[in-house]
């Protein structure tokens, strides 16, 4: 069962770097349902090339409505502490600033 889940997430992942804009959103909404779990966003956060691509996607005013998604899910991600390390080392490093500020 989390075999399939974590097999789900890595082919969610994958399916961002193709160009497909429907694939894509598709992907990036499970992304989101997942950084919504405490657990799968842990596991999100350290799965390889994750964080950089919803950054990246985040970041694109090409697509705003990819890029909303892709932020939304960053920000669940932010809000598990644990999460924060990993995230400054994709280069989001607003997090790990708005906690040393705390």
């Amino acid at each position: 069962h989390i075999m399939i889940e974590e097999g789900v997430m890595r082919l969610a992942i994958h399916s961002l770097i193709g160009n497909l804009k429907e694939e894509g959103q598709y992907a990036l909404k499970l992304l989101l349902e997942f950084s919504a779990n405490e657990h799968y966003c842990t596991k999100l956060a350290v799965e390889k090339g994750a964080l950089l691509l919803l950054s990246s996607i985040a970041g694109d005013t090409d697509n705003p409505s990819l890029a909303n998604l892709a932020e939304e899910a960053l920000k669940n991600i932010e809000k598990l502490e644990i999460n924060i390390q990993h995230l400054a080392a994709a280069g989001r490093f607003q997090p790990l600033l708005n906690r040393l500020c705390e």
